[in-house]
């Protein structure tokens, strides 16, 4: 299959799961005054986690689009893999608005971390496979998914602490820095 095929496929998902996103905030109809504020107060983790959500998924089509880079074709596992991980990238509005209503407990987070963790597992696995048929070695330039390993490890920290859970998440921050420096020294040989 072309490359252009899939990276159309790609594009409609993520902007459909982008906008299903928007659909879990909601205001009830018909107050005013004090109880439209007090609403519109409790709006804002869904409001938050609709920003998180939407950063998410930008960077994973940014990440998407990086992996599959000067590809043309798609073999048969690398579609499966794309599958997969366009399977994960359209349920993320769902761990986000159990995110919004249920941040305290441990459903919550465990959920968003698992769904964001496959998710980058799954697309480390395309990166992966896409080297070894194209470099000849796959472990130059594909480091350890620093993203995937930050949000699986936080479903285990959610156990104990689901607000810890969600501050580990900014640990994906500087390890994703340090994994583009150790990418680039790979590539440079």
């Amino acid at each position: 299959m072309p490359a252009h095929r899939v990276f159309a496929l790609t594009d409609g998902v993520m902007a459909i799961a982008m906008t299903l996103l928007v659909l879990d905030i909601e205001v009830p109809d018909g107050l005013r005054g004090a109880e439209l504020r007090e609403a519109l107060g409790q709006s804002l983790s869904q409001v938050g986690t609709f920003l998180l959500s939407v950063v998410v998924i930008a960077l994973f089509w940014r990440a998407h689009h990086a992996v599959l880079r000067g590809v043309e074709w798609i073999d048969t596992r690398l579609f499966w893999l794309n599958v997969a991980f366009l399977a994960l990238v359209s349920l993320i509005p769902f761990p986000t608005s159990v995110l919004a209503d249920y941040g305290d407990e441990f459903v919550g987070p465990g959920l968003y971390g698992t769904v964001i963790g496959t998710a980058s597992t799954v697309l480390y696995a395309m990166e992966v496979d896409i080297r070894r048929h194209t470099a000849g070695a796959w472990w130059r330039g594909a480091p350890p998914p620093a993203q995937a390993l930050v949000f699986l490890l936080s479903v285990g920290i959610a156990t104990v602490s689901p607000t810890a859970a969600i501050y580990s998440w900014a640990a994906a921050i500087p390890l994703a820095a340090l994994e583009n420096r150790i990418a680039a020294r790979l590539r440079r040989g």
